[in-house]
């Protein structure tokens, strides 16, 4: 209803203005001018007509003057209750906030309490039952002590029979020992025994073998004494036989009694030699026949030793048998006793065995008991534990419904005092609306009054408007804007290639085709015109601009510290370029003259002005790259990321859905306080709803804020881009016109200045190619897609919003003359909507369009215009002066035009 209420104010606001620009009928609606009326006549019948219409018209300006101050004070109150209700709208969005999520964590707090209630009786059930089981195993403690000790006396009494039975064990291992001992007594003796028996044994085969091998020596011998024997024999026989055959050839020839002689000698010979071989070997038979006697009485004694060792021996082995047996008896015992221990062992294990598992058992149950007691006493710090989270969430729950309460009455007090807020508001702009409607009627009788009068003085009245709107047609400014695509021409393509074509000429010695001094002439006079009239309109800026009073505010104030500088810069810059035409217009005429001197002399002050107003240009390029690129890293840095920059949605619809909403939730939070009871489950998911819906539209404003910074970043990249190239051509032009200068001083004979030149003029010339072409697109679309970038909020004045329908195209024919209107600027384009949405989201509470905007977006917004410079400072206010321009809706229109202006610079 508030929200109405407004706009039907801020409708009778701007119909009561309108009334007040234009001729009015004639005051009827006050007692006064009817008064006024009623008496003219007569007072003209009475002779005094003029000076009743002077008073009249005093009288009228007096009720003007005072409707103005009233209009002006109400408009204050309204502004002063727009910001009121725009604070309470957003203490009651905080409020509600706080309330909600104090409503969250308590319900939370008491869902926990429960929680922890739930606890506390299983940690009872759990202690009761720990306790029993405490009881339970200490019983069992009990019995299982009963049982050890027994165990312990069985393992006692186990333990004596165990070493009794090792006692006896060990005598049986003491006499098995002695036995074993006897044993190893007699078997050494018996392998002693047995020993000197072999050794015996051995010395007797040792002497038998000496004994057979002396019979076998003394049997050859007795058969050598044979042999000897018969060999003697047979030598004696021989002997015989040669005596006798040598008594038998006595008789016969000394030669046969000679050999038988010899015979018989040998004979005899033999004789001798065997019988005294005989008898050495008889006498070697007797010498052996002692020896083998003597061995075998050795031998004979040997045998006796070893007869005696044999009986030894067994002696030996019988005594080693009994001893063995005794062996025998002794393991019998020791493997008996030995029986016993084990039995014994085995018995003492047993009841260690059984002792050792009452022992665990006990320590089991005592373990039991202890875990059963730690459980206890775990359940029963569970308990209390439990107790206390009961205490302090129910605390905490009881604290969190005092903040929510208190907060719902917060949100309450701060609804009723937007509602209020709002209704004064509205109170004030209809009071408001009433003032400036009378100001605007006394306006009228006042207008109609000195119209009166002045068709009384002469009969034609002047027609206005036709010089105003000429002089704008065919200003300095337009005039420029008009004659700039030519001087572009000219500059950044004929002129250069005429200097080429010129050098070309002269180096072959034959009049130049292209580039004359006539062209030459007509060229540079053009460029000198063009120059001249933006020289004078920047004369005529920076004159303007240091008219400006100091006191001025705003843009104006910003707009002209701005001209200082750059209008500065624009005069020395358009007087050297002014400078350096006139110096080509005379350097034309001197070539069609002949004076080569004179051609000379301009040639090189050209180079020179050239260089000079580059270097101006390209310094001006250089600083202004630096400031856009500050501009851009503080647009960058506070750039929003945690939402899309994306526009889904017409910007005034999203702000009427949202006020409409923060309406409703007002109404519902005044509701929700008002009640003793508190709020019913149905108001808090009906609040929540609500709150959740402006919470989807403020996500929807921050995307439409971060699309706009997004746009204001590529705009100073694509500004430091152009600025970049146009720094690199007026580097190249400078070069190019030293290069001039050297080369008519002849130290230089090539073509490189031309080339140089030409090369700078195609950067300068692509770059106002593209700047032109672009706005002529521009423009060209404007007509083509009317509706493409059409405003998507309330213009100033507006004060309701309605969509517009898809407009007409344009025809092709129409778009192709509105791109070569160079004079025309686009009224609605993209960056003039980007500064209008702008805007709505900066603007205050008392300007219709950012009625709704929610303070904290307000203020990010406002930060976006700090970052686009501007700030108070730059249009001379302070930070309240800048606020209130902020909330006047009377300044919406200049707001988004120097919006426009410093996206685009």
């Amino acid at each position: 209803m508030a929200a109405l209420q407004a706009k039907a104010g801020n409708r009778a606001v701007t119909t009561a203005i309108q009334r007040a620009t234009v001729t009015s009928p004639g005051p009827e609606t006050t007692d006064e001018v009817r008064a006024s009326s009623s008496r003219t006549p007569e007072a003209a019948a009475s002779g005094s007509g003029q000076a009743q219409g002077e008073q009249q018209q005093d009288d009228a300006a007096r009720r003007k003057q005072a409707a103005e101050d009233e209009a002006k004070d109400l408009k204050k109150q309204a502004g002063t209750a727009a910001l009121t209700r725009a604070d309470a709208e957003a203490q009651m969005w905080r409020k509600t906030g706080v309330a909600a999520a104090a409503r969250k964590e308590a319900t939370a707090a008491e869902g926990e309490a429960v929680k922890s209630r739930d606890k506390t009786d299983a940690a009872e059930r759990q202690r009761a039952e720990a306790e029993g089981r405490e009881r339970d195993w200490a019983v069992q403690v009990e019995e299982a002590e009963k049982a050890r000790s027994a165990a312990a006396t069985a393992v006692s009494d186990r333990t004596g029979d165990e070493t009794a039975a090792g006692k006896r064990q060990a005598e049986a291992r003491e006499g098995l020992a002695d036995a074993e001992a006897e044993v190893q007594r007699c078997t050494e003796e018996a392998e002693t025994a047995a020993k000197e028996l072999a050794a015996v044994e051995a010395e007797v085969e040792r002497r038998r073998k000496k004994a057979e091998a002396t019979a076998k020596e003394l049997a050859d011998a007795e058969a050598e004494v044979e042999r000897c024997t018969k060999e003697s024999d047979d030598a004696a026989e021989a002997h015989r036989r040669a005596e006798a055959s040598l008594e038998a050839l006595a008789s016969a020839e000394d030669e046969a009694q000679k050999q038988a002689k010899q015979a018989a000698e040998a004979a005899h010979a033999a004789v001798e030699t065997w019988a005294t071989a005989v008898t050495a070997a008889k006498e070697q038979v007797v010498a052996l026949q002692r020896k083998a006697e003597k061995r075998q009485g050795k031998v004979e004694a040997e045998e006796d030793r070893q007869r005696e060792a044999e009986a030894a021996v067994r002696e030996r082995a019988g005594a080693v048998t009994s001893a063995e047996k005794e062996v025998d008896d002794a393991q019998d015992v020791l493997r008996k006793r030995s029986d016993e221990f084990a039995a014994a062992t085995r018995a003492r294990e047993d009841a260690e065995a059984t002792l050792t598992t009452r022992e665990e058992t006990k320590a089991a149950a005592e373990q039991q008991v202890s875990r059963a007691a730690a459980d206890r006493e775990r359940q029963e710090n569970a308990k209390a534990a439990a107790q206390q989270e009961v205490a302090r969430f129910e605390a905490t729950a009881s604290a969190h419904r005092r903040v929510e309460k208190d907060a719902r009455e917060a949100a309450g007090a701060a609804a009723r005092v937007r509602q209020q807020a709002g209704q004064d508001e509205a109170v004030a702009r209809e009071g408001a609306t009433e003032a400036t409607k009378r100001a605007g009627e006394a306006a009228g009788q006042t207008e109609q009054t000195e119209q009166t009068e002045q068709t009384e003085q002469t009969a034609e009245p002047e027609k206005p408007g036709r010089l105003k709107r000429f002089s704008k047609a065919f200003g300095f400014t337009n005039l420029k804007k008009m004659g700039d695509p030519g001087d572009t021409v000219i500059l950044r393509g004929t002129a250069p290639s005429g200097a080429a074509a010129r050098a070309a000429a002269s180096d072959a010695h034959r009049a130049p085709a292209f580039g004359t001094p006539s062209q030459q002439v007509f060229e540079s006079s053009h460029n000198f015109g063009i120059t001249a009239l933006g020289l004078g309109n920047d004369s005529r800026g920076l004159v303007s601009a240091l008219k400006t009073p100091k006191d001025t505010q705003g843009s104006a104030a910003h707009q002209a510290d701005k001209d200082k500088k750059g209008k500065s810069a624009g005069v020395l810059t358009n007087a050297t370029m002014l400078a350096g035409d006139g110096m080509k217009v005379g350097g034309g005429a001197a070539t069609k003259s002949g004076i080569v001197e004179g051609v000379t002399a301009a040639g090189e002050g050209v180079g020179v002005t050239t260089g000079l107003f580059s270097v101006g240009i390209g310094a001006r390029e250089g600083r202004a790259i630096h400031l856009t690129s500050q501009k851009r890293d503080a647009l960058k840095k506070h750039a929003l990321k945690d939402v899309e920059a994306v526009r889904t949605r017409t910007l005034q619809v999203v702000l009427d859905r949202l006020g409409a909403v923060n309406a409703e939730l007002v109404d519902k939070a005044a509701a929700e306080s008002g009640s003793e009871a508190g709020p019913t489950a149905e108001q808090i998911d009906s609040l929540d709803r609500s709150r959740a819906e402006v919470a989807s539209l403020r996500t929807e404003l921050r995307e439409h804020l971060a699309s706009a910074q997004q746009y204001a970043i590529h705009k100073q990249d694509n500004k430091i881009i152009k600025r970049a190239v146009s720094l690199g051509g007026n580097v190249v032009r400078t070069a190019g016109g030293i290069l001039v200068v050297i080369t008519l001083a002849g130290t230089l004979a090539t073509p490189a200045a031309p080339a140089v030149g030409a090369t700078g003029a195609a950067v300068l010339g692509g770059l106002a190619a593209y700047k032109g072409g672009k706005g002529g697109y521009k423009r060209a679309e404007s007509v083509r897609h009317p509706d493409k970038w059409r405003r998507t909020t309330m213009a100033q004045g507006d004060t309701e919003f309605t969509e517009a329908g898809e407009e007409q195209k344009g025809s092709g024919w129409r778009a192709a003359l509105e791109a070569v209107k160079v004079t025309k600027s686009i009224e609605q384009g993209e960056r003039q909507l980007r500064a209008q949405e702008i805007y709505a989201l900066a603007a205050g509470p008392a300007v219709p369009v950012g009625r709704n905007v929610p303070e904290d977006i307000r203020a990010e917004a406002r930060g976006l215009l700090l970052d686009l410079k501007c700030d108070p400072a730059r249009r001379n206010e302070n930070a309240k002066e800048w606020s209130d321009s902020l909330n006047d809706p009377e300044q919406q229109e200049d707001w988004e035009k120097y919006i426009a202006k410093q996206l685009a610079s």
